[in-house]
């Protein structure tokens, strides 16, 4: 079970040439609270979390790592957003990953089940026009993945082409040399060369 590093809290604000009182500010908490978290003696929220990756500077999931924060079911925290899709199906990457709200992160694990054993990735619709209108802030649900899945094809996937350009498609069929033929959001068929593809696993709303 992981614990709180809180040697590692300290190491950060002394490279960055603060103090516990001035992270305590930031996050409107008293400074004997901040200390009692960093010693074990008090949980660390995920809000919390995330406001002391924006003042350190580091990664939430690096902060998460050493405050030994775990999801509901004792579980290592593991779906985090990723990225966003626009209207066009498109992916943008987030420069840095961060928690869903715990309400979201429930339903996921409600839709993903609670055996599924793979790591699961989060992107967010952003579609004020087209046809991913009616997903607009609605998070989907997908697995890393270095191949292209027997278990996408046909479905509603994550798919890489040729050149690192993520999106998302229906991928109409496959070939095991890549070539492939995928339906856009907006409904058209394209041929394209598929590096991966992974079926969504599920849609919150």
């Amino acid at each position: 079970m992981a614990e709180m590093d809180g040697e590692w809290f300290k190491e950060k604000l002394e490279d960055k040439g603060t103090s516990l009182r001035k992270l305590s500010s930031h996050l409107n908490l008293d400074p004997s609270a901040v200390s009692r978290t960093f010693s074990g003696q008090r949980r660390m929220t995920m809000e919390e979390a995330t406001q002391i990756a924006l003042f350190l500077g580091v990664p939430v999931s690096e902060v998460m790592k050493h405050a030994g924060i775990r999801d509901v079911d004792g579980g290592q925290v593991s779906i985090l957003l990723a990225a966003i899709i626009d209207e066009h199906g498109a992916l943008q990457r987030l420069s840095e990953p961060r928690p869903l709200p715990q309400s979201v992160i429930e339903k996921a694990k409600l839709a993903v089940g609670k055996d599924y054993s793979k790591r699961v990735i989060a992107a967010q619709v952003r579609a004020s026009s087209g046809p991913l209108s009616i997903w607009d802030d609605a998070v989907l649900l997908f697995n890393h993945t270095d191949v292209v899945e027997p278990s996408a094809i046909g479905a509603l996937s994550i798919c890489r082409v040729r050149g690192g350009k993520q999106v998302l498609a229906r991928v109409d069929r496959a070939r095991k040399t890549g070539e492939a033929s995928v339906i856009s959001p907006a409904g058209k068929s394209e041929e394209a060369i598929l590096e991966t593809a992974t079926p969504v696993i599920a849609l919150i709303p």
